[in-house]
């Protein structure tokens, strides 16, 4: 009664084709199907904004898969609002992995990206669990984060050393990271629960995290957890400081900021019954039967972590 994996993730846009035609010539993903989700299973899982369907373009990069959702029934979706920081507690972004950093980055802000780092940073020799390697955030057109990472040969998963792909465009997702509250609480959900494990820990701060983080005074906590070897994972962001982070309110299927976890359980009768009847069931949907075309999977249920972020879990 586990997760077996991270599949990718779900995210939303105003113009799904066109968000996803950005990727597709900008980050190297492929479009693997557009189609439309439709029934009363779809209510079951995200309620009444789901009469109208939900649009859906389906990209795939290395092993891993980014869906991007448009909800033609919500006229007005919550945006990102104006200022925010990835110490807010709505933050949540992709990292891929690349061999060429400097030259994806370079390209990507000559054709107008909105960076969050200042520039791409090498994290510092003190720092043992991520020295060497260079890191460096920015928006999509959509506002959504992203993260590009380049791996020394002593750090990353065997798989990113086993892969390669032309133009040094990214060559899969290592993790979606998102910034909570609290490291403990957090656990509680995602490895007492769902079943995935701490895969490292560091804490970092500096001037490097700083321009990297487009913050100041940083000082973050990171967990790494998941669910085997070769796989993506989850990212902990816990920001010591700077302070402030806000909590969503509010939450809602189609905000723009409602990035969903696709995640894969075995016996997930089981994982339902213990969730919905958790601390969190209110936030849980019900156990919903899927038309194979949706996920690949029979059964499937939505929830939200202790911080809003949403997970869609099928099996």
């Amino acid at each position: 009664m586990a997760i077996q994996r991270v599949l990718g993730l779900l995210q939303n846009a105003a113009q799904p084709n066109e968000l996803a035609n950005w990727y597709v010539d900008n980050l190297g993903f492929e479009v693997t199907g557009r189609d439309s989700l439709e029934g009363e299973w779809t209510l079951q899982l995200f309620g009444d904004i789901a009469k109208a369907g939900i649009e859906r373009v389906v990209l795939e990069i290395g092993d891993e898969q980014l869906q991007i959702w448009g909800w033609p029934g919500v006229k007005d979706p919550t945006p990102y609002p104006e200022c925010w920081g990835g110490n807010d507690h709505w933050f949540q972004h992709i990292c891929l992995v690349s061999d060429d950093l400097q030259g994806i980055y370079s390209r990507l802000l000559d054709q107008g990206i909105n960076p969050i780092s200042t520039q791409p940073q090498c994290l510092p020799e003190w720092n043992s669990a991520a020295a060497g390697i260079w890191a460096a955030k920015f928006k999509d057109p959509a506002g959504h984060p992203l993260e590009l990472l380049q791996f020394p040969a002593d750090k990353g998963d065997s798989r990113w050393r086993e892969k390669s792909r032309n133009n040094g465009l990214p060559k899969g997702i290592d993790h979606s990271a998102i910034s909570i509250a609290s490291t403990e609480t957090s656990l509680r959900f995602y490895r007492n629960m769902l079943g995935l494990e701490i895969k490292g820990e560091s804490l970092n701060h500096g001037s490097e995290q700083d321009a990297m983080d487009g913050l100041q005074g940083t000082r973050v906590a990171i967990t790494g957890i998941g669910s085997g070897p070769h796989c993506m994972g989850v990212e902990f962001l816990h920001y010591i400081a700077p302070s402030g982070g806000r909590d969503r309110q509010h939450p809602n299927w189609s905000d723009a900021c409602d990035r969903k976890l696709l995640m894969q359980a075995e016996a997930i009768t089981a994982l339902h019954e213990l969730v919905i009847n958790s601390e969190l069931g209110s936030d849980c949907s019900p156990l919903v039967s899927l038309p194979a075309e949706a996920f690949a999977a029979q059964l499937g249920f939505t929830v939200r972590d202790p911080d809003g972020h949403s997970l869609v879990i099928v099996g």
